[in-house]
C-alpha cells in the first residue's frame, strides 16, 4: 500500500495482476508504474474525501497476453446482461467457439469489471478490469484513454454501492479525472 502521508494510504492505486502482456501494451502498462501511481500519490487527497471507513480502492489490470504456444489468456468480455456465476463462463465460451479455437486461441470468458466488498478490517476494496486481446493493437494514447474511462466507472459503481459511507465520492472523481486526463495526454 503506497502512503501518502504516514497514516492515509493513496485512495486508488493501479495493480498489474501479471507483467504479461501484449508488447502494444507494455508502455501503457511501465506509464501506471512509472508515472500514474506517483501522481495519483501525490495529488489525491485521502484526508478531504472521508473517514478512514474506505482507505484504499485497488483497481487490477488484468491484460490478455501472448508469451509463447503454451502460455497465453486471451480474455473474451462477458455480456453484462447475462449475469453470469463463474461457474457458466466456460459453457457460454462454448457457445460461441469451438473447443479447439478455446484451446489453441487460450480463451477465457470473464467480466470486464469484477469488484469485490469493502473489508471493514482493511478499508480496502479491490476491483478487476479485464482487457481483451484487441485493446493492445490500440495506440498507446487510445489505450490510457480507454482504460481512464474503466478506472472511472470502477470508481462510479463502487461509489454508486457504498452511498452510506461518510465519503465524498464526487471530489475524488473530479481529481482523478484531471489525474487521468493528465495521464493520457502526457
Amino acid at each position: 500500500m503506497e502512503l501518502t502521508d504516514n497514516t492515509h494510504p493513496t485512495p486508488i492505486k493501479i495493480v498489474r495482476t501479471l507483467d504479461n502482456c501484449y508488447s502494444g501494451s507494455r508502455s501503457v502498462l511501465d506509464g501506471i508504474t512509472n508515472a500514474l501511481n506517483p501522481r495519483l500519490a501525490e495529488k489525491l487527497q485521502p484526508t478531504l474525501y472521508g473517514n478512514d471507513t474506505l482507505r484504499q480502492i485497488e483497481i487490477n489490470t488484468a491484460m490478455s497476453f501472448y508469451d509463447d504456444f503454451h502460455c497465453k489468456t486471451n480474455y473474451i468480455i462477458a455480456d453484462e446482461s447475462l449475469k453470469l456465476r463463474p461457474s457458466d463462463y466456460y459453457d457460454t465460451l462454448l457457445a460461441m467457439y469451438s473447443e479447439d479455437e478455446i484451446e489453441q486461441e487460450g480463451l477465457f470468458l470473464r467480466p470486464r469489471y469484477q469488484i469485490g466488498p469493502l473489508s471493514k478490517r482493511t478499508g480496502l476494496i479491490y476491483a478487476t478490469i479485464v482487457f481483451e486481446k484487441s485493446f493492445s493493437f490500440l495506440s498507446g494514447k487510445e489505450q490510457k484513454r480507454v482504460m481512464s474511462e474503466y478506472f472511472l466507472t470502477v470508481v462510479d459503481r463502487i461509489a454508486q454501492r457504498k452511498k452510506k459511507l461518510n465519503y465524498d465520492f464526487s471530489r475524488l472523481m473530479s481529481d482523478l479525472k484531471n489525474i487521468l486526463d493528465w495521464w493520457v495526454n502526457m
